[in-house]
């Protein structure tokens, strides 16, 4: 079996490599490239574990020659370590022929039987704390970016929340559990369910992450939507129910609006927390008797104004009521002229 390089395995070097397989004796195996061909140039017998023989397999390669090295694991017997050892100051040819030859030296003798492969530079490589730090490597997370360890932590607490989350959703919208109220919140959404709603009102709340409660920050009346801006944090997540007076259809109506908002650079922890207690948390307020008429979401308190809750709520700001239209009866085209 020849490599893009022309290198073949020697009928010698298979023969061996099986052999060293059916004895379970051989530890390492040296391979060189002679005459165009891969070749046995040694081979050294177990007399520890994988890490102690280890110690002296740097003895079996020389300074300025390159050289493979297959290596028996300890896990099987068919199990093997390749290591391509392929020094600095190797001849710039050499460098090349070794590097474009491996593939070669391993479908020869079966892909499938190396687990693993070492690229060793000098002598220093082929050491069993180098060994270690490779196998640490391997085992070691692939280092995501910032944005993709945010992702990563969002993936699992979803991950982590799902069968939880499917087993409890019944009993959580059905019995009332959830986010814990403070008696100041169920005060201010109570007055808010009391009240003539002539006027706006905004109650605005933010959880306490450490008892899981939804606690009240502040009641303010008489807000128009573009003074909300000047009132919800923009640094942090909140809660807010918003009764707005307005016009519809050239009626007076008064709408509720639960308002979650959440910055782009909020700490993921939070963003959980607060984005997985707004169903259940409406529901509470619902079954209160609190007529929350939609449940919108931003992240920019400064987008909200009138345009922003008439879309939100479905509204139409120019529409007027559907004026009654005369029916007009349907006209019989006139038929074909007759022949004479």
């Amino acid at each position: 079996m020849n490599s893009a390089s022309g290198i073949g395995a020697a009928p010698e070097l298979i023969d061996c490599f099986a052999k060293a397989i059916d004895k379970d004796d051989v530890r390492v195996i040296k391979v060189s490239i002679v005459n165009e061909k891969l070749v046995e140039a040694g081979t050294w017998p177990r007399s520890g574990d994988l890490m102690s023989d280890f110690a002296s397999i740097h003895e079996y390669v020389e300074n300025n020659i390159p050289a493979y090295l297959l290596v028996r694991l300890d896990t099987s017997s068919s199990e093997w370590l390749a290591i391509s050892y392929v020094p600095d100051t190797a001849k710039v040819r050499d460098k090349m022929l070794y590097a474009s030859s491996q593939s070669a030296l391993k479908k020869a003798l079966g892909d499938y039987r190396f687990k693993d492969n070492v690229f060793a530079t000098s002598k220093a490589d082929l050491t069993p704390d180098s060994y270690a730090a490779h196998i640490a490597h391997i085992a070691a997370p692939k280092p995501l970016s910032a944005r993709e360890t945010e992702m990563a932590e969002i993936r699992a607490a979803a991950g982590s929340s799902v069968y939880e989350g499917m087993r409890t959703r019944k009993s959580h919208v059905e019995g009332g559990m959830g986010l814990k109220w403070s008696p100041e919140v169920e005060e201010a959404v109570t007055a808010m369910i009391n009240c003539s709603q002539t006027e706006s009102e905004l109650v605005l709340m933010n959880i306490d992450i450490t008892t899981e409660s939804v606690v009240l920050t502040q009641v303010t009346k008489g807000l128009t939507p573009e003074q909300l801006s000047g009132v919800i944090p923009t640094t942090e997540p909140s809660y807010a129910f918003y009764s707005w007076p307005h016009v519809n259809n050239q009626e007076q109506v008064t709408s509720i609006v639960f308002l979650y908002t959440c910055p782009d650079t909020c700490p993921v922890k939070p963003r959980m927390v607060y984005s997985s207690g707004v169903g259940v948390f409406v529901h509470q307020a619902k079954e209160r008797g609190l007529p929350v008429a939609r449940k919108s979401e931003t992240s920019d308190p400064k987008e909200l104004n009138s345009a922003w809750f008439m879309e939100q709520l479905g509204h139409d700001p120019n529409a007027a009521p559907a004026a009654a239209t005369e029916r007009v009866a349907f006209a019989k085209p006139r038929g074909p002229p007759r022949r004479r």
